[in-house]
Formats: structure tokens, C-alpha cells, sequence
């Protein structure tokens, strides 16, 4: 079943095309984690708070941007349904940065104004246009599923649980959002840029994984995993679901 159709059935319009059925469904749950509050949340085991601390900053400042960069790519190329959807998408992310940020308030964390892994994206994600925007911020994206999966799975602590596995289910439906309609402009390209392409973003994604694992080895392992197994579990959802993003061609 298409995933949008399982969120709001009675609201959302299966006739439509792709991009204004996936504008509906980001306007449908928009306000979603309005009444989300980590004041109940109870304490944590020291090395699971330790591990927090080591990365929910890196994370949150990660999830912040206004996008503006990206939505004027997109408005040169792409329909006003598509345009409406990525504002959409980043609110959300923004609002992800929000629910981290309650997190860090509860747990004193300090949170940080800036980080090197944020700039280098930034960077990449601007020296090009809508596809390769996109496709970098799929990067993170890969990563991060996981990341937050296994906090939801592994953080010990229900309150907390909770608003890991509500971001979690956000970005496995992100990762949906852009299967669903990024092919058709990656399909623009001529085979040769394609091919590069597809190779240079297969690289890029399991080369951040592999600095994440490293660096946020902390959570991972107090999170009930290891560097090694996080990065093979990332590796491997990108060996099953690349083809969604990049669709085989017959030429």
C-alpha cells in the first residue's frame, strides 16, 4: 500500500499526482508533534546519557536550516505542488531540530552553534542544483533512519523512546517522499552523468557512515550496537533501497 494512503486515507487524494499527493500528506501531519514534551522523561542509564551527550548536539544542529537554498532550486525546475512539498519536508526537519533541542534542555545538554559536518554539507548541498541537493541531503538522511532507530530501540527510557521513534518514522517517510519523486529529475541526466552520479553517492553515503559510526561510537554502543554493526545495517538498506532513488535504465 503507498505509504501516504495509510496515514490520512479519508484526507488525501490517490488520484492526484505523486508530488500533490505528498504535498497533502507533509500538510496533513504538519502540526503532528505540536503537544511533544520530554518534561516526564525519567533518568537514563549513565552510559546511555553519556552517549547522548557525545552526540545529540552534532544531530540537532544537523536538523536545523531554512532551506532556502533548496526551495529556490526547486522552484526553477519543479511544479508548485513539488515546491510546497519540500517547504513542507524542511519544516519538518526543522521541527525535528526542535524535539532534539527538548531533549538536550532536559538532559543539560549544551547544544552547539555550529560543527564541521554541518558546513561541509552545507557546502556540497549548495555548489549544485535540485538533484544534487537533494541527493546530498539523502546522505544524511540514510544515516541519520538508522541513527535514530536505534535510539528509539535503545535508549531505556519511554518519554525519550518516544520522540526518537516519531523522527525515526519521519525519516523513513522522507526517504519515501524523495523515492517517489526525485527519479523522474535524476532521469534528466544523460546515462554518463547518471552512472557518476549514482557511484559518487553511493560513496558519499557509506563514507558518512563510517564517520558517524566512528564518531558517535559512544551512542551507538550504549544503544545496544557497534560502529561495525551501524555501519553495515546502513550499507545494507542502501544495497535494498538505492534502486528506489536511482531506477535501473534499459539504455
Amino acid at each position: 500500500m503507498n505509504p501516504v494512503s495509510q496515514l490520512h486515507p479519508l484526507r488525501i487524494d490517490l488520484s492526484a499526482t505523486s508530488n500533490a499527493r505528498w504535498r497533502t500528506c507533509f500538510e496533513v501531519l504538519e502540526d503532528q508533534h505540536a503537544e511533544v514534551s520530554a518534561e516526564g522523561a525519567g533518568p537514563l542509564a549513565p552510559i546511555v546519557e553519556r552517549g547522548l551527550r557525545a552526540s545529540l548536539p552534532t544531530f540537532q544542529i544537523g536538523e536545523t536550516g531554512t532551506g532556502s537554498h533548496l526551495i529556490r532550486a526547486a522552484e526553477k525546475v519543479a511544479d508548485p505542488d513539488y515546491v510546497e512539498a519540500l517547504r513542507l519536508f524542511v519544516k519538518e526537519e526543522q521541527e525535528h531540530a526542535r524535539l532534539l533541542a527538548l531533549v538536550c534542555n532536559k538532559l543539560e545538554i549544551e547544544m552547539l552553534e555550529s560543527h564541521w559536518t554541518n558546513g561541509v554539507f552545507q557546502f556540497v548541498r549548495r555548489a549544485f542544483g535540485l538533484r544534487g541537493e537533494v541527493l546530498t541531503l539523502l546522505v544524511a538522511e540514510f544515516v541519520s533512519t538508522r541513527f535514530y532507530e536505534l535510539l528509539a530501540n535503545g535508549v531505556g527510557e519511554p518519554t525519550l523512546a518516544a520522540i526518537f521513534r516519531s523522527i525515526h518514522e519521519d525519516e523513513v517517510r522522507h526517504l519515501d517522499f524523495h523515492a517517489a519523486t526525485l527519479p523522474e529529475h535524476l532521469d534528466r541526466w544523460p546515462t554518463s552523468i547518471w552512472s557518476i552520479a549514482r557511484a559518487i553517492w553511493l560513496t558519499l553515503i557509506a563514507g558518512s557512515t563510517a564517520v558517524v559510526a566512528v564518531d558517535h561510537r559512544h551512542a551507538i554502543r550504549a544503544c545496544g550496537s557497534s560502529p561495525i554493526r551501524f555501519f553495515l545495517d546502513v550499507v545494507r538498506t542502501l544495497r535494498e533501497q538505492h534502486t528506489r532513488f536511482f531506477t535501473p535504465r534499459k539504455d
